[in-house]
């Protein structure tokens, strides 16, 4: 379904086209640092309007870690009203250094929203980590700069890294482990987006080192994080949770954009609450996801959709039920034929040695489907009389058999 906001591979190459303009601007200086001075506050702005988005969306990680350049902001343009000088050599030993750190503690928590036990537990530990960096800002001295700048590889590192070697293993350790967190959890896009973030915010300190470099990058983990909120509402209120296909608020969305032809299809797993009497809940959920997969793939123009429990719709925009016939049998005969594994309840976690007694830890269920197709404008005028039609055919085909096809031929 197309949608303004993109999916997750498009939201990576979006991410790498606000990464490359940063980049671009900061090299290139584009913009006069007097002019800088100026949209400050603009950019200042980009981050307390990702806090709101943190805060309406109860992220707590987003939340705490958007303090991180929100305290550098303040100290690099505002550092009377904190308390500090804004030194410049602080500024970019400390800043480096307290993001990659901040990051690696907060990445390791799960999201459990702000008002939770979880939520207060990451306030708590950026809070500690807020009083450290304020800590070492207000009595950054010459011996810490030494300190920081001693060399921990045996060589040196290219001209065009502006940082210590130390800050530099700090910060990629951190991504690394961002970067495995992600590969485990692949929940929520503002999850995504904190290695993007996180990244955005620690190039200025490792290739520039410039007001211009900062302001642009930490503008752009805001902007970063504010895209994967409004992903993450689009995909709770539009994309099913269980099966990850479309619902039928989209659907009903769908309907909209429609104009006088299609065909649509009502499917209803056969017997699924004998799935569910016999087997659990659980075995039914997957029952749900393996029947989205085989919809999901259906050829010759068509969209599925969950419309509800068991029942699923097909829609086909500006084609006729003789057109999606075949298309349909061809989903129902892949359902049917394809084998579904189920363990059971006393199998072993680990691998037996004996392939027989493997065997008898799993049994193979057979899924069917029963369709009924309705089509504009013949069956009627509007979606709700297809909907109303393509069910009284669905119902049809649950009584002549159950695993067919049935129109309102």
């Amino acid at each position: 379904m197309k949608t303004f906001l993109p999916n997750l591979n498009q939201y990576n190459f979006f991410v790498i086209v606000l990464l490359v303009i940063a980049f671009l601007l900061s090299s290139l200086d584009f913009v006069s640092e007097a002019t800088l001075l100026k949209l400050k506050d603009v950019f200042i702005g980009i981050n307390i309007l990702a806090f709101a988005f943190a805060i309406f969306f109860s992220r707590s990680k987003p939340f705490v870690l958007l303090f991180i350049p929100l305290l550098f902001n303040f100290y690099m343009f505002y550092p009377n009203i904190i308390g500090l000088d804004g030194g410049k050599y602080s500024f970019w030993y400390i800043y480096p250094i307290s993001t990659a750190i901040s990051f690696l503690f907060i990445g390791l928590l799960e999201e459990r929203g702000i008002n939770s036990v979880y939520g207060y537990l990451k306030i708590l530990i950026i809070a500690a980590l807020l009083l450290t960096t304020y800590y070492f800002l207000y009595n950054f001295s010459l011996d810490l700069r030494i300190t920081l700048d001693n060399k921990i590889f045996p060589f040196k590192l290219p001209s065009f890294i502006k940082t210590n070697q130390f800050t530099l293993f700090l910060s990629i350790m951190s991504i690394t482990f961002n970067f495995i967190i992600l590969h485990f959890r692949k929940k929520l896009f503002s999850d995504r987006a904190i290695l993007w973030v996180l990244i955005s915010l620690l190039i200025p300190a490792i290739f520039f080192q410039t007001k211009a470099s900062f302001i642009f990058f930490s503008a752009c983990g805001s902007i970063l994080f504010i895209i994967a909120f409004l992903k993450d509402a689009y995909t709770m209120a539009y994309i099913d949770t269980l099966t990850q296909i479309p619902a039928r608020r989209a659907l009903e969305e769908e309907f909209l954009k429609l104009g006088s032809n299609y065909t649509l299809a009502m499917v209803d797993i056969d017997h699924f609450k004998k799935f569910n009497d016999t087997y659990g809940h659980d075995i039914g959920d997957e029952v749900l996801k393996l029947v989205a997969v085989e919809l999901k793939n259906i050829k010759g123009g068509g969209k599925a959709f969950r419309y509800g429990g068991e029942e699923f719709t097909i829609l086909f925009p500006n084609k006729d039920i003789k057109y999606t016939l075949p298309y349909l049998e061809d989903v129902r005969k892949s359902i049917q034929n394809r084998d579904f594994k189920i363990r059971d309840k006393d199998r072993p976690k680990k691998r037996p040695k004996s392939t027989k007694q493997n065997s008898k830890s799993t049994q193979s269920l057979h899924v069917t489907v029963s369709m009924g197709v309705a089509s504009s404008p013949k069956d009627g005028k509007n979606s709700h009389s297809i909907l109303k039609k393509a069910d009284i055919a669905l119902y049809k085909a649950k009584n002549e058999g159950r695993n067919c096809i049935i129109t309102t031929n």
